[in-house]
């Protein structure tokens, strides 16, 4: 039982190093570069400017709760209010990208856990679920784990929600 245990954990290890390693190239490497291609600007001005909002977020874990930081960050970046009171509740809505990469790995990780074979039509199934139900998911703290369970039915492993 050890045995089991053991391995349980050191899935568990690889699970959480490829979410995190996945959240921190995209919030790193992959945002960054568009919003360089974007707009020829330093995407590290940017994110200094966004200080505030940003640790925020990682201390309310909701987009929405960030929302009046986040308006005051850009605004003292010199965005206009009518355009930041426009974007930024569109965004802090649809724009989940790390709550659809985190439900991907979780569903995958699942499968994988339970000895579950995965086919390609399956992984592209859990993609394509994962971001439709960010985008639709409430911008509440850990909305994610509402949506997930509509992932995990998609592919047929609902029985492992509870």
């Amino acid at each position: 039982e050890s045995a089991d245990l053991a391995s349980t954990a050191k899935s568990l290890g690889v699970y959480a190093f490829t979410v995190c390693l996945g959240l921190l190239l995209q919030g790193f490497a992959i945002l960054p570069l568009i919003y360089f291609c974007l707009t020829r600007k330093s995407p590290w001005v940017f994110i200094g400017g966004m200080r505030q909002a940003i640790v925020t977020a990682f201390g309310t874990d909701s987009s929405s709760a960030t929302l009046p930081v986040t308006m005051m960050c850009v605004e003292k970046m010199g965005i206009s209010p009518h355009i930041a009171k426009f974007v930024l509740p569109l965004g802090a809505t649809v724009n989940m990208n790390g709550t659809a990469l985190y439900e991907a790995l979780t569903v995958i990780f699942i499968a994988q856990l339970h000895g579950v074979p995965m086919s390609g039509g399956h992984l592209f199934l859990v993609a394509f679920t994962s971001c439709l139900a960010a985008v639709g998911a409430a911008a509440i703290p850990s909305a994610g784990l509402v949506t997930m369970v509509m992932v995990l039915q998609a592919v047929g492993l609902d029985r492992y929600a509870g």
